[in-house]
């Protein structure tokens, strides 16, 4: 029993070590197998780019309560978008990359401090590269575009600059822009319109995007990456794939996919070293949101599928966000909800993953939003004592194999 516990603590200290890895279809960190679950603090950076400098020099940032909050609760990383949402803001950068990076190199320094990681989230919004440099969406499928080559550099700039940060676990594209493409029909003239943001004044037929454009400029980020970062996972950043993304894909309209063909769409959705998958409401009747997985199937059996995909591809899955339900409103549910994914995670052994979302000033989150005192801050002990088991699983393992 000493020896087991003793076992457990290095999996916990080991938090500390190295930035993650992939061998073998699994998570590695220090050499050994990892499992952990973490949160999503979406716009801890961005906060910081919106602030007024005044507010920046007189008050510490947003994030050092935060991430002094997340690593007292022994929640291991947080995913969170490395950049702006809307393009006004991305003319930080461009203008004034010095002042841009000042506030990023404070977020970095300060996860190192804390001993949270990091999983940063390079291109959150499809839309707000080509509003910038002028382009229509569908220039992410085109190499030569000014989309691509701010794409690159950027992606260069990041990746090169904090490279040797150990608080940087992996690197990830963008956030579910697959869920934007190949859709059928008119291109909504309004969608993510807001010209006073910076985005186009509206949006035309130049602006569908299809998953061919995206899977190309997923496969220009992973070079990318790889120039900078020889190691560290890369993911898309990708949703589940919609119930029909195979047949939508091959412009057949919204036929369901069969299992099969759902897997394949998730197989051609991740040309990188992981699968990922975002996944909401957890029916288990196969009766609930059906928007995204396989048609007919429970949340449960979704993530079953996609995990026996990254077994026979060599790739570990990255659940990177889950949550309760779409629109539930009673607070026991959610922590039913929760629980459900959490058991699901340590059973099926589902190596990365994170809770959406952490301290949102959004009230459009208020579902899912986890804040110090909240109505949802049963999520943070729920968490920590997954990861608590998750390290004993793993220290049991290591064990046994030897």
């Amino acid at each position: 029993m000493r020896f087991i516990i003793l076992a457990y603590l290095t999996a916990s200290v080991a938090l500390a070590g190295s930035p993650l890895t992939v061998r073998d279809g699994q998570f590695l960190r220090d050499g050994v197998p990892y499992r952990g679950v973490g949160i999503n603090y979406y716009d801890a950076f961005q906060k910081e780019l919106e602030a007024p400098a005044k507010r920046r020099t007189a008050a510490a940032p947003d994030y050092v309560a935060g991430l002094e909050f997340l690593g007292k609760k022994d929640i291991p990383f947080v995913r969170f978008a490395a950049c702006p949402f809307y393009p006004r803001e991305w003319r930080i950068y461009r203008d004034d990359p010095e002042r841009y990076f000042a506030i990023l190199d404070g977020f970095v320094k300060e996860a190192e401090r804390r001993n949270v990681g990091l999983i940063p989230c390079v291109f959150w919004s499809y839309f707000s590269i080509p509003d910038l440099v002028g382009e229509p969406v569908s220039a992410w499928g085109q190499a030569g575009s000014r989309t691509r080559a701010f794409m690159r550099r950027y992606t260069l700039d990041v990746v090169s600059r904090y490279k040797n940060s150990r608080a940087i676990w992996a690197w990830e594209f963008g956030n579910e822009f697959l869920t934007e493409s190949d859709l059928p029909g008119p291109v909504d003239p309004q969608r993510w319109v807001a010209p006073g943001l910076g985005t186009a004044n509206e949006r035309g037929e130049k602006d569908r995007l299809t998953s061919t454009a995206v899977l190309d400029a997923y496969r220009d980020f992973l070079s990318v990456v790889r120039r900078g970062d020889a190691e560290r996972p890369i993911m898309t950043g990708d949703a589940a794939p919609r119930v029909s993304a195979w047949h939508l894909a091959r412009g057949e309209g919204w036929k369901p996919d069969s299992p099969a063909q759902w897997q394949e769409a998730l197989a051609e959705a991740n040309p990188t070293n992981t699968i990922t998958v975002h996944l909401y409401d957890p029916k288990k009747d196969g009766k609930g949101y059906t928007g995204y997985g396989i048609t007919g199937a429970t949340t449960r059996e979704t993530l079953v599928a996609a995990q026996q995909l990254g077994k026979r591809l060599g790739k570990p899955l990255w659940l990177g966000e889950f949550g309760p339900g779409v629109g539930e409103t009673d607070p026991t549910e959610r922590r039913a909800q929760v629980r459900d994914f959490l058991e699901w995670i340590e059973t099926l052994r589902i190596s990365l993953s994170a809770y959406w979302v952490f301290d949102s000033p959004n009230p459009d989150v208020k579902v899912w939003n986890a804040a110090p005192g909240g109505e949802n801050a049963f999520v943070f002990e729920m968490i920590a004592e997954a990861n608590r088991r998750l390290a004993a699983q793993g220290a049991k393992e290591e064990i046994l194999a030897h």
